[in-house]
């Protein structure tokens, strides 16, 4: 029995090991990398031993960020013992997945890959990837990476007898502190150069390069004097030299940056009120890219330019374009955060049965080796009770994190209705057909308006009473467009209330204000709503009235009255937020309809006071 016990407790123990293990392999890869760089002036044998190591366990771990790092080191190593195609054939890997990289690796693999070819005296090579890796660099602002990206260029430079370029670059170089601290002004060493200075050193070192219509160099060149001139706005010359680089990297095949160039082209037509040509390079600049968010803020320019060509229905097309996109970046965050919380929960789990299971190990092992008295055995059980309360409230606090981003889906479904979506695009698109600018612009505006408020507050648990209400407004200028102006509506805030910090749920307000809509105002000659934000006592009281028909149905009935109206998500909403947030939220519905006579509706929903 002695021996058996013996066994479980060495089996836990393996189970405990090897979670552990797997936990901390990153770290371990971490560490061996350190090693490394410690035989690094020494033992050189030595170093890219532990960096093989290193870079095998990364392959088992097959996380992208952590293999480029190991190929990083590991290529150092290789570079000093002039192994350069083994180095040249390892960072293929680095570039294939450059776009799952960080800033930093960015700039660490072309620096690296430009030492490998000024090694092999491919100095405009070696020039390329330099200027590559400054641009990572400064995205990353890793200073000690700048200075050495610049040295390097100088060096290049001054081998080529350019002792102007050199000294410009080794200038540049000692802006930064040998440890990689920028060197303030007050040192007295110059730290900066104007953008004509950057131009005029640009020209100089294209007079070096002999084929300037077939060099990649030539290209980088000629999209940095760009930018140069961007800063300037010369927007002129942002036209030229970008329409330069791109003529280049055409003939070359080789197409980095280059929706970047058509972006800032047509960008420059726009600041020069050339509307036309904006539009022209925008769209390329957008069929080129497949990046979300560059596309999205492109977009956005894009559609400026067709409202100032008075093209609405471009203008119109590009906007939902621009809103499809930032859905799907909403959409991608809101994905990003459950899968995070999903993680958190599979952790804790995790951690919660390798702590179970080595507490439960302890007191077997206790019991079987010399019998304690059951007083400790109880203390133990205690233990474990309390590890499993604790961890079983983390995750309800997990499963109330997921159900409140799963209602927030819910009701952003609900709120972007497809056939009130379908009616409102139809009647901008009478207006743009009648050629009425002035409607069309305005309801084109409300549109926009309502779905750029509707994406942003679902992933808000809190909005202000301003940013609710310009919800509301959009919303019903939007149905009185698809209703054909069937009611009219006002919308009162009162005026103690601090409208831009007090604040309310998202997303409350408007099931209701549809339901006056739709059950309400709809089949009245007359139709009016009224919404009221006041402010009473300790709490926020929001006021939805409509003169409608009213409702007959019983007040003990409230419940099914909720889902008549589509409101039993609003209803789990308030549940869940008086569960999480121990923030109480009142509905109380007033309505009659007795003999026919129309009382009208009355939805009040009561908030407590709460500040952004």
């Amino acid at each position: 029995m002695r021996n058996w016990g013996h066994f479980i407790g060495c089996a836990l123990l393996l189970v405990s090991y090897f979670s552990s293990a797997q936990i901390s392999s990153i770290s371990e890869i971490d560490s061996i990398l350190k090693k490394a760089h410690g035989f690094f002036k020494t033992d050189q044998d030595s170093a890219l031993y532990y960096a093989n190591i290193a870079y095998n366990k990364s392959l088992e771990l097959n996380d992208t960020s952590v293999i480029a790092k190991a190929i990083i080191h590991k290529n150092t190593y290789l570079i000093t013992q002039k192994k350069y195609e083994e180095a040249e054939a390892l960072f293929n890997y680095n570039f294939k997945h450059i776009d799952a990289l960080s800033e930093t690796l960015k700039g660490e693999t072309y620096y690296n890959f430009g030492s490998v070819k000024y090694l092999k005296e491919e100095y405009d090579l070696a020039l390329e990837n330099y200027f590559n890796a400054i641009l990572h660099y400064k995205n990353a602002e890793t200073e000690k990476g700048l200075q050495r990206s610049y040295l390097q260029i100088g060096v290049i430079y001054s081998k080529r007898n350019r002792n102007d370029l050199a000294d410009y670059f080794y200038e540049k170089s000692m802006a930064f502190g040998v440890d990689g601290h920028h060197i303030e002004a007050n040192d007295k060493l110059p730290t900066t150069h104007h953008d004509s200075e950057k131009l005029a050193m640009s020209k100089k070192m294209l007079s070096g390069i002999d084929d300037k219509d077939h060099s990649r160099l030539a290209a980088i060149i000629y999209y940095n004097m760009a930018q140069s001139y961007l800063d300037l706005k010369d927007y002129e010359n942002v036209i030229a030299y970008h329409l330069k680089s791109i003529a280049v990297k055409d003939r070359i095949h080789y197409k980095s940056h280059q929706d970047k160039s058509y972006a800032f082209i047509g960008e420059a037509h726009f600041k020069l009120g050339n509307y036309s040509e904006a539009i022209v390079y925008l769209n390329k600049a957008l069929e080129v890219s497949s990046k979300r968010q560059f596309k999205l803020n492109v977009s956005n320019l894009l559609y400026k330019a067709y409202e100032h060509v008075g093209d609405y229905k471009n203008a119109l097309r590009v906007s939902v374009l621009h809103n499809s996109l930032k859905d799907a970046l909403n959409l991608k965050e809101e994905n990003e955060r459950i899968a995070k919380i999903t993680a958190e929960f599979e952790t804790e789990k995790q951690a919660q049965e390798i702590k179970i299971l080595a507490a439960d190990n302890d007191l077997k092992a206790a019991q079987l080796s010399n019998q304690k008295t059951v007083l400790i055995a109880a203390g133990v059980g205690v233990v474990l009770l309390l590890i499993a309360l604790f961890f079983a409230y983390k995750t309800y606090r997990t499963k109330q994190n997921l159900q409140f981003s799963e209602l927030t889906q819910k009701l952003l479904q609900m709120q972007l209705n497809p056939h009130f979506l379908f009616n409102a695009l139809n009647g901008i698109q009478y207006f743009i057909k009648k050629n009425d600018v002035t409607k069309s612009t305005k309801y084109i505006r409300s549109f926009s308006g309502l779905m750029r408020h509707i994406l942003e507050n679902s992933v808000e648990k809190f909005i202000s009473i301003q940013e609710d209400y310009e919800t509301i407004k959009e919303f019903l200028e939007l149905q009185q467009l698809v209703t054909n102006h069937t009611f009219e509506y006002n919308i009162h805030i009162d005026e103690s209330i601090d409208k831009s910090r007090t604040c309310i749920p998202p997303m409350f307000t408007q099931p209701f204000v549809e339901n006056a809509i739709i059950h309400g105002v709809s089949n009245a000659k007359e139709g009016q709503i009224t919404i009221n934000y006041l402010l009473e006592d300790t709490r926020v009281v929001v006021e939805i009235i409509d003169n409608g028909k009213g409702i007959s149905t019983p007040k003990n009935q409230a419940n099914s009255l909720h889902k008549s109206m589509g409101t039993s998500i609003t209803k789990q909403r308030m549940n869940n937020l008086l569960k999480m947030e121990r923030y109480p939220i009142d509905l109380e519905i007033i309505s009659e309809n007795n003999n026919n006579e129309s009382q009208g509706t009355k939805v009040v929903l009561s908030f407590p006071i709460k500040y952004l």
